[in-house]
This record gives C-alpha cells, structure tokens and sequence, in this order.
C-alpha cells in the first residue's frame, strides 16, 4: 500500500500517465473503508473521504485554515492523517486539491504536510518534468523538489519519493548534456 501511494504521489510529477487514485481514494487514512460523503471542516474547507477527524486538533484546523487562505479561496482535502515526530511534535499529513468542483479530480490532489510549531505547511505541487531541461532551468526544478523532499522529512510521503525524483531530473540533465556534446 506504503508503495502504491508512493507511485500515486510521485508519478504525475515525473509526467507518467496514471490512473490516479481508484485504490487510493477508496481507502482512508489507515487503510480502512474510508466515508464517501464529503463534510466542511471550516470556511472554504472541505474533507471528501471521511478523515477530517485527523484535523480536528487546533493545530489541524489552523494549517486547513492557513492552506485555504494561502491559496485564496476554497479547498478540498483527503486522506488526512496525523502522526508525532521524533520531537514529540504534532504533524498533520494529508491531499489537497484546488479544483473548485464538487468533486476533484483525483489527479488535481497535491500532497502537503505541516509540523506544529513549524514553518509554513509544505505543499509539492507536482509539475510533470519536461522530455529535456535547459540547464538554466535546472535550480526552477531542484527548488520545487526541495518541497518534496520537506514531505519526505515529515514522514508525509513515502521514503524514497525525493530520491526517484532527484534522479529522474538528473537523468533529465545528464541527457542534456550528453545532446549538446555531440
């Protein structure tokens, strides 16, 4: 399942075609049946598999609170879970999606994650890596990893997710490089 959710995650980043989300969005956070009623957690917010529970702390309604107003409008989360850290911190994981229908598409769902105390909750907006990058481009796309990475940390994603795609994008520009020496 841990490998499953990891392909759904990293995949459409790497531009994979995927049929996004039939397994995944059937289960709950804790692999259970989840609800398939949707239910609004707070203004602008809205939980569409029945794990809005995982935000009920204030800490989980203050990062929901904090994703919709950074993105200025109204969200759709899934998948929410939370978990400690080794530093006995509260971390919120979870889906959101800007979509503004009723019901998203599972491919608009972005992975995001918060630390109590922390910064800022961390949002991977998954951009499929083009056929060749321009190696003036390269820092654009090492930046935008570095949030995956973050997810990585927070144990919001699975391990290994940084990795396929660091090396997917090194593979991107050595093949550059490889097309310019020529």
């Amino acid at each position: 399942m841990k490998r499953f959710l990891a392909l759904c995650f990293i995949l459409p980043g790497l531009g994979a075609p995927l049929g996004y989300g039939h397994a995944a969005s059937a289960a709950g956070p804790h692999g259970g049946r989840a609800s398939q009623g949707a239910t609004q957690n707070g203004p602008g917010q809205t939980v569409v598999d029945g794990s809005g529970q995982a935000a009920a702390s204030p800490f989980g309604r203050a990062t929901l609170k904090s994703l919709v107003a950074h993105f200025g409008g109204t969200a759709t989360f899934r998948q929410l879970s939370t978990h400690t850290n080794a530093d006995k911190k509260q971390v919120l994981c979870g889906q959101i999606s800007l979509d503004p229908t009723a019901r998203p598409a599972d491919d608009s769902f972005m992975p995001f994650g918060a630390q109590e105390d922390g910064d800022e909750p961390v949002v991977f907006q998954a951009h499929a890596l083009p056929a060749s990058i321009d190696p003036g481009q390269a820092n654009q796309w090492i930046n935008h990893g570095a949030d995956l990475e973050a997810l990585e940390e927070l144990g919001c994603v699975p391990e290994g997710s940084y990795r396929q795609y660091s090396d997917k994008l090194n593979d991107l520009l050595q093949h550059h490089r490889r097309s310019i020496a020529r």
